[in-house]
């Protein structure tokens, strides 16, 4: 695993983490070494343990946080973000090619540059040029057995234009950003056999650009993708694309030290332009064979980009749609939330806990981030339940129980027809299902109930367990903990208890301490109302 600096002193730089250990501070000592005044000394280290790496602080006077929570110990999971003082470090997996570093370069790296749109250009003349003479070349091929160069050209023109359908048809199919990201990856690496790594960059919310991902052809060397400035400032300033061909031996590049120090011989760099607005940009190159990328690489790569960010545009729209549904939704829990001062922070709490035991088990990013978004989204159904019913303490009837137990299904009514949301339908629904199948609503057992679910259930049961509610007085950690443990294998998954227990045992001090305040709050609110 790999640590990268986002924010602070040491941006952009990364370390390797070290086996057994890594240690974070401001003393020169440290394996990771950091010029922030807020950080301690020694402020915390990195332990592998086994298949996982384990982050402690080390007692700290500001504290560790990870991913805005703070922590005494936690396991780390790639993506995780890590803040001390002011410094800001991001997990990144070592097999997972996402760090990239900037080098400075001049514009004599460049060897060749073409507009944007040079490839309509092209085909508008070869296709007329085509027509008026495809009697004579086709009658000369065939007399000479040697095609003419109008035919070698409109040929060539016949296989980018296929090559350009194949994936205009594929890229504008594919709506989910993350997927269209892959799938473009992929159409790079088919069309160009000599290509050896790609970088898709984005301009992001604060008008910078930064590496949205990062693809090697093979599945080696973890070395970061090395971009030159001089390159990407100009293909996005000029918007045009760049074609730079073995630096390395070419007397011009003499000073162009960022290409002829990591021998970067054939680079090319298209902008990603949409509705005259640049979005990023497509960056790829290969460090071992000179003069791999010709005029027609690039403008093929060129009429690629502008279909891709046409494609990109479109699926940004389509998320920020989505987004607007599930902040919809957020909005709607907050205001359920609001009506009930018992279950203020619930949601928040329950997340929390959640994504604690997931990394417990070890839990992928993936399913890890699909499991924090149905976190978040567990109790929408809520909406339907009469708040008479959820604040009532006394014994509910059979209706009230059925009422409340419909809860779920109702929250994948309102969820379902939000596709963005899809995944986290199956979690949500099964959450209040039990390990020995008497949960509800469908009566699953064991392993038939999504891990995520199990989780979640664990969560929010345990959440319920430790504040204050109109139906029970809170439960210390120690004694829900134990409540947990004497239902395991009935209510709850054994394994997900376990996990429980060891996030709740590393970072004990600091969860008491926010329960406590509360408690307190939610026990003065009600006295105030009776």
């Amino acid at each position: 695993m790999r640590l990268y600096c986002q924010k602070g002193s040491a941006k952009d730089k990364n370390w390797t983490l070290k086996i057994p250990k890594t240690t974070i501070g401001r003393d020169a000592i440290c394996d990771i070494a950091l010029d922030d005044p807020k950080i301690s000394r020694i402020h915390a280290e990195i332990v592998r343990e086994k298949d996982t790496f384990v982050y402690t602080d080390k007692n700290s006077t500001n504290g560790s946080f990870i991913n805005g929570y703070r922590v005494k110990r936690q396991i780390m999971l790639p993506g995780d973000v890590i803040t001390v003082g002011n410094t800001e470090l991001i997990a990144l997996d070592t097999q997972q090619k996402g760090i990239v570093e900037w080098r400075d370069g001049d514009d004599s790296e460049i060897t060749s540059t073409i507009p944007l749109d040079v490839f309509s250009k092209k085909f508008h003349e070869v296709s007329t040029k085509a027509a008026v003479e495809s009697i004579e070349s086709e009658v000369a091929a065939v007399d000479t057995k040697t095609p003419t160069p109008d035919l070698v050209d409109t040929n060539k023109m016949i296989r980018n234009l296929q090559n350009i359908y194949d994936v205009t048809e594929a890229i504008n199919s594919v709506m989910v950003l993350d997927d269209l990201f892959d799938l473009i990856i992929k159409q790079i690496f088919k069309a160009f056999a000599d290509v050896q790594r790609i970088c898709v960059l984005m301009r992001d919310e604060k008008q910078e650009f930064s590496p949205r991902v990062v693809a090697h052809r093979d599945e080696e060397g973890t070395r970061p993708f090395i971009i030159s400035k001089s390159i990407f400032q100009h293909s996005i300033e000029n918007r045009v694309s760049i074609l730079a061909n073995d630096a390395t031996r070419d007397e011009r590049f003499s000073r162009a030290d960022s290409v002829i120090d990591l021998h970067l011989r054939s680079v090319m760099c298209a902008p990603l332009v949409s509705k005259d607005k640049v979005l990023g940009a497509i960056y790829l190159d290969n460090r071992e064979k000179p003069f791999c990328f010709d005029q027609e690489d690039i403008e093929l790569l060129t009429a690629f980009a502008n279909q891709a960010a046409i494609a990109i545009e479109n699926s940004k729209l389509y998320e920020e749609i989505q987004k607007a549904y599930h902040d919809a939704i957020l909005a709607l829990i907050n205001a359920i939330e609001a009506k009930d001062p018992y279950t203020r922070g619930h949601t928040q709490r329950t997340s929390r806990y959640a994504l604690g035991i997931a990394q417990e088990v070890g839990l992928t990013k993936d399913r890890y981030e699909r499991l924090k978004t149905a976190a978040e989204l567990h109790d929408i159904g809520k909406i339907g339940v009469r708040e008479q019913l959820i604040d009532k303490t006394g014994h509910l009837s059979d209706s009230e129980f059925e009422s409340i137990q419909a809860h779920v299904v109702t929250g994948e009514k309102i969820l379902k027809p939000i596709e963005y949301l899809q995944f986290a339908i199956p979690i949500i629904r099964g959450h209040h299902e039990r390990f020995n199948g008497s949960g509800y609503p469908d009566g699953l057992s064991g392993e038939a109930i999504l891990l995520e679910s199990r989780i979640l259930g664990v969560a929010d049961a345990f959440d319920a367990m430790t504040t204050q509610r109109p139906y029970n007085k809170p439960l210390s950690l120690k004694d829900a903990v134990a409540h947990c443990k004497q239902h395991a294998g009935t209510q709850f998954d054994p394994q997900v208890v376990d996990a429980l227990e060891r996030f709740m045992t590393a970072n004990h001090d600091f969860i008491e301490k926010e329960l406590e305040k509360i408690n307190a709050e939610l026990k003065a609110e009600a006295e105030l109302h009776t």
